[in-house]
Order: structure tokens, then sequence, then C-alpha cells
């Protein structure tokens, strides 16, 4: 029998490193981003196709509710868990000899939190949540199948079940899609109609993974002891994840309580909706962003990991400022299509949201730094002033700003986020940024959010100017680092052959 590693040998494998074909971990990552498409795609898309009928059938009230119901579910999901879903993936990713007893911890564990979550429903009744408490039970079911959705997502990956992912996400999101329409667009159930379609959907994709997938064979039985050294390295991982899990959600979504308790839920409502479109953004960058944090697990402790993430980097932000300004640009169609009845002038508040997601899309990124040098403990730092941030802004700028205050709030929060990712992450991998080209797309990308907001005379016209100066200077830019990426790529395939 194999002797059992404990957790500073397993933390040592982590980070060993090995060598590779150059070309491998483009490719590899190529291909992890097309399975993780097809997953982002069936549940960011359509989640954002559901929105017409929310706001259609729906009351900015009650989406304030249901919106609620996401923040809070965000907020508890750390707590209670522990962030023990990522330490699973982390841990039993790279043992596969003893993964089975990682991942029975992992379900203990989400299924400990949701006995606490049902001890903390009647905190529900405070008035910050909004009405929430009429709906505890349905809140309740939604968590449970959030909580062990996330953790057999993060199995799967663990245990290489990746195309699996894509197939339970269509199940999930289309199962959801079809309940929503039913008790919400046929019954009009509203909010109680919502609910049922999340618990459904998310139910269905948790039987798929279980039985379609078969993951119910890594739960095993385990003894204590091992429990107990599994859960101290895990926690040892996790627990520095759950502050910077806390202030990433003051930072996203805290606002919420300040504009339901200054302005209303129904203004709460409209905030959220505005939210909606700038996961077009989202939908982006999460293709990336799981499949690039799986690669940058597998890669780092490489000699060549400075220029690696040096090179997906410029890639990556490249993408994101055009995708901004595009979504900027169209904003006011998008709004058209999305947001009905009361819920259209909320489009206003898109543009300066897009401008926030972008920056929080590089600090997403950046954290990619931490995570995979295993140096979790230093994205609280970061992340604690981004919220503190937020939270100061939200509250001085409501008054005299209104929802428009919250927006700058969480742009100016993400910003500094991001600037201090930038300087911590150079004593642990270098990444070259190059501000030449950078600095003046994000800048214009801001302006052309304060155009589109501020409708001066001609603003579309100025709004796709901006578009187009800013698509020339990353086209400069990209050429020669994408004419490399595809010269390494081709010779990885001749050596191949």
């Amino acid at each position: 029998m194999t002797e059992r590693k404990d957790g500073h040998e397993v933390m040592e494998q982590l980070t060993k490193p090995e060598s590779t074909n150059p070309a491998n971990k483009y490719k590899n990552l190529l291909l992890n981003i097309g399975l993780f498409a097809l997953n982002t795609v069936a549940t960011k898309l359509i989640a954002f196709l559901l929105v017409p009928l929310y706001t259609y059938y729906m009351t900015s009230g009650e989406f304030g509710v249901t919106d609620m119901s996401t923040t809070v579910i965000s907020l508890v999901m750390p707590l209670a868990t522990l962030s023990i879903s990522e330490a699973t993936m982390r841990f039993a990713l790279n043992d596969e000899e003893h993964n089975k007893s990682y991942i029975t911890v992992g379900f203990m564990m989400v299924s400990l939190s949701c006995l606490i979550v049902l001890c903390c429903l009647p905190l529900l009744k405070l008035q910050i949540f909004g009405g929430l408490d009429h709906y505890q039970w349905f809140f309740f079911i939604s968590y449970i199948t959030n909580a062990f959705q996330m953790l057999l997502n993060n199995v799967a990956r663990a245990v290489n079940e990746i195309k699996i992912i894509p197939v339970a996400s269509v199940v999930t999101a289309l199962s959801t899609g079809l309940c929503a329409w039913l008790f919400i667009g046929v019954v009009h159930g509203g909010v109680v109609g919502y609910f049922w379609s999340m618990i459904i959907g998310n139910a269905l994709g948790i039987l798929f993974y279980l039985f379609g997938a078969r993951l119910y064979r890594f739960v095993s039985f385990i003894t204590f002891a091992r429990i107990k050294a599994n859960l101290q390295v895990m926690l040892r991982y996790s627990l520095p994840l759950i502050p910077n899990a806390l202030f990433w959600w003051a930072g996203t979504s805290i606002n919420r309580f300040f504009i339901t308790s200054m302005l209303g839920i129904a203004a709460s409502g409209l905030f959220a909706v505005g939210t909606k479109i700038p996961t077009l953004l989202n939908l982006v960058c999460g293709i990336f962003q799981q499949a690039w944090t799986l690669s940058a697990f597998q890669e780092y402790k490489r000699t060549d990991i400075s220029l690696f993430f040096t090179k997906i980097y410029r890639i990556f932000q490249s993408g994101m400022v055009l995708a901004s300004s595009g979504i900027i640009l169209i904003t006011p169609w998008i709004a058209g299509f999305m947001l009905q009845k009361e819920f259209y002038t909320a489009w206003t508040l898109v543009p300066a949201l897009l401008v926030a997601f972008y920056f929080n899309t590089q600090n997403a990124f950046y954290g990619t730094v931490y995570t995979s040098s295993m140096h979790t403990t230093t994205l609280f730092t970061t992340t604690i002033c981004g919220a503190l941030t937020i939270v100061t802004g939200t509250y001085f700028l409501i008054p005299p700003m209104g929802l428009m205050g919250a927006c700058v709030a969480m742009a100016l929060g993400n910003f500094i986020v991001l600037v201090l990712r930038m300087i911590f992450a150079k004593r642990l991998i270098v990444v070259q940024v190059h501000w030449v080209t950078v600095l003046p797309s994000v800048l214009l990308m801001i302006a052309q959010a304060v155009v589109m907001t501020m409708q001066p005379a001609f603003y579309m016209l100025w709004s796709a100017v901006i578009f187009v100066v800013i698509a020339i200077i990353q086209a400069i830019d990209l050429t020669p680092t994408a004419k490399e990426l595809y010269a390494r790529m081709r010779q990885g395939r001749s050596q191949s052959a």
C-alpha cells in the first residue's frame, strides 16, 4: 500500500516544476476554453435571455426580491461552506490516489452548511432584506441546490470530467428557462415562479452530475482520522479565501442593502436589472477565466511561467477592453430588447457599470496569480481595500447622485483592487503590462461611458469613433503576440506528428 501523503507533501506536489512541451500549455488552454465556452454560454446566455421575461412580467419590487435572494446566497455560501468547494478541487485534482477522501470531506462540509443556513433563516425578517422572509423556505432550498451544484462542478474538474460540465450546464440552463417561461410567463407566479424555476433547474443539474456522470462514485466511507487530516490541509487553503470572498461580495453586492434602505426595494430592482447587460462581458470573461484558472494551476512553477502569464494577459486584456467598449456602444439597442416597461430607464446606468465590470475582470485574472501560487491570504488585503472603497463611496455618493453613485463607487473600488493586485503580484509572478496601449484604451473606454451617460449631441457617433480607435490600438498591439503564439502552436503540432 502506498503511504499517504500529509498536507505538506501534498502542497509540495502541487507546486512541483515539471517539464513540458512549450506549445502544449497553449493548446491545453484553448481546449479548456472551448469546453468551458459551452458551459458558460449555456448558463449565462439563458440567464441573459430570461431578463426580458422577468422585466415584462415582474415589477421592479418583485425583481428586487429575487436579486436580494441571489445577493444573500452569495454572502452565505463562503461563510457556511468555509469555501470548501475550491479546496476540494485544488487537492483532489493533484492527488488522484486519495481524491475520494477529499471529495467526501467536501460533501460533508456542504451538507453541514445546509444545517447552518436552516438555523439562520429567522434573520431574513430584518428590514434590510427587503421582504425576503416571505419566501424563506424557497430561499433555503435554493441555497441547497446552489451549494451542491457548485461543489459538483468543482468535483468534475478535479476528477478530469471536464466534458461533463457543459452538458450539465445545458441541462440546468434549459430546464431553468423552460420552468421560468411556464411559472412566470404562463402561470404568472412572480417571485414564487422565479424560485421554482431556479430550484428545479439546479436540482436537475445536480442529478445529472451525480448519476449521469456517476460522480457519486467519489463519495466513500473514510475514518475520522482521515477526515481530520484532510480537513486541516483543506481549510489551510480555503479559510483565507473566505474573507476574500466576503469582501469581493461586499464590493459587488453590499450596495443592494444601501440602495434598498436609502431608495427602496424598487430602486434596488432597477439597479439589479442594470447589471444584467454587463453580464455579456462576464459571459466572455467567464469562458476564459474557468479555463485559465485550470491552466494556471497546471503550469505554475515552470521556468517560463511569467512569460506565459504575460502573453495570456495581453490577449485577455485586449479582449475585455474591446468587449466593454463594444457593449457600451450598443447598450441602447440591447436595453430596448431586455429592459421592458419601467425597467428601460435603467440603461443609463450600464456604461458606468461596464467600466466597473471591466476592472473586475482584470482583478479576476490577477487573482489567479495568488491562487495558483498558494498565496491566497494576499487576496484578502487587496479585496478589503476595494470593498471599503465601494461601501464608503456608495454611502456618500447615493444622496447626491442616486443610483449612478452606486455605479461610480463600484468602478472606483474595483480599480483600487486592480492597482493593488498588480503591485503585490510582482513578488510572485512578473506580468509585464504594455502600458503604451493599455492606458489609452482604458481612458478612451471611460470617456465613452461618460459620453453615453451624458448623451450630448451626436453621442452615438462619438461613441462609435472611440470604439474604432480602441480597436485599432489593440490590433496594433496584439499582432506580434498573435503571430508568435500561432507559430508556437504550429511548431508543437509538427513535433507531436
